[in-house]
């Protein structure tokens, strides 16, 4: 029975996160921007909560105890979220300038953040109040709660990976699975993916903050694209 609760650290990530990359895939080829391919994404991220969930009870262990736990503070919790948002937006917006600077030094064109997958959000009232609900319900939970918690808390758990080393490689993969929307996209989604996961080991381990700054960044994005704002 030992063995049954001990944590295994490919297995896990492997379990959990499975049904992200699958579903999202099957999502991807579907068509993010289609009712269909959005739903079967968000699928894979609430059977992500509850692969979780079920190994971590296996384990003794919860999603709050990963971070999900009320925090002594919400007034200070909100506030380090706000923060956390405004330092993540100026963050993504450095990379892409310094990307797009230094690719056309080299005398190449440089892509933007490919965002076509969300142009059905543009004057779309239903569809954009349905992105703002995600982004605050499976988007920002379920991206933080494996990619932050989930992940960097079992890689320092079973490892010598030190805690900065844990939020770079939890940040790169991050921004790999935003394959969809370039290299730009790629680069900037890991480089507040990195800032979120050294946020969270930083803080004591408030998935909280992260989520919070994560909620307000993609509510930005899709009222952005709404009113077709470039």
């Amino acid at each position: 029975m030992g063995k049954l609760n001990k944590p295994n650290v490919l297995r896990d990530v492997l379990i959990v996160g499975s049904p992200i990359i699958l579903l999202g895939i099957i999502g991807s080829i579907i068509g993010v921007e289609s009712i269909l391919g959005g739903t079967v994404i968000n699928i894979g991220y609430v059977m992500m909560m509850l692969f979780g969930a079920i190994i971590l009870k296996r384990q003794s262990s919860s999603w709050s105890s990963l971070g999900l736990a009320f925090p002594n503070s919400w007034a200070k919790t909100l506030f380090l979220g706000v923060v956390a948002f405004v330092g993540a937006l100026l963050l993504f917006i450095a990379v892409q300038i310094i990307f797009i600077a230094v690719i056309s030094l080299f005398g190449m064109n440089p892509q933007e953040i490919d965002q076509s997958r969300f142009n059905p959000i543009n004057n779309n009232t239903e569809l954009y109040l349905l992105m703002l609900a995600l982004a605050w319900t499976t988007i920002a939970f379920g991206e933080e709660m494996f990619f932050r918690a989930f992940l960097i808390t079992r890689m320092l758990g079973n490892s010598s990976i030190k805690e900065w080393q844990a939020a770079v490689i939890a940040g790169i993969l991050f921004g790999l699975i935003h394959f969809s929307e370039g290299a730009v996209g790629i680069l900037s989604n890991a480089s507040f993916g990195i800032f979120f996961g050294w946020i969270f080991v930083k803080t004591g381990r408030n998935l909280w903050i992260p989520i919070i700054a994560h909620g307000f960044l993609n509510t930005m994005r899709f009222t952005i694209l709404y009113f077709g704002v470039q």
